[in-house]
């Protein structure tokens, strides 16, 4: 348990990828209302391909962590493999075992807002 809270201390105080995307193919936004955990997630995508991943918003360190490590697993990857990627993907490249039920939805709200995203952009 330590080194998952050293992991997602340190995600949460140096947060890989935060940012806007100016050039962005496209965005989309998702809350945890549970929590009040906001994201906004940036994507370009080039030839089929994510080229460039970032995010803004507002969560606490779990939610932090978690789409500092999604934003950086899907560079590189396919535009239709993104929707494979599932919530045991994150606990793994975050190093978690396991969470609580009300953490849990900290650790999935970039993922759902991934997907949900990808359903409302036919065009990618």
């Amino acid at each position: 348990m330590d080194l998952y809270a050293e992991q997602i201390i340190d995600l949460s105080k140096n947060p890989l990828n935060r940012g806007a995307l100016a050039n962005a193919s496209f965005t989309h936004s998702g809350v945890n209302t549970t929590c009040g955990d906001h994201v906004r997630l940036y994507v370009l995508v080039k030839g089929g391909k994510v080229k460039e991943a970032m995010w803004e918003g507002d969560g606490c360190a779990i939610s932090i962590a978690a789409a500092s490590v999604l934003t950086e697993e899907m560079r590189g990857k396919k535009v239709e493999d993104l929707g494979w990627i599932k919530k045991e993907d994150l606990f793994e490249w975050l190093g978690i075992d396991h969470l609580g039920p009300a953490r849990v939805k900290c650790v999935t709200l970039c993922l759902e807002t991934l997907q949900l995203g990808l359903t409302q952009e036919p065009n990618l």
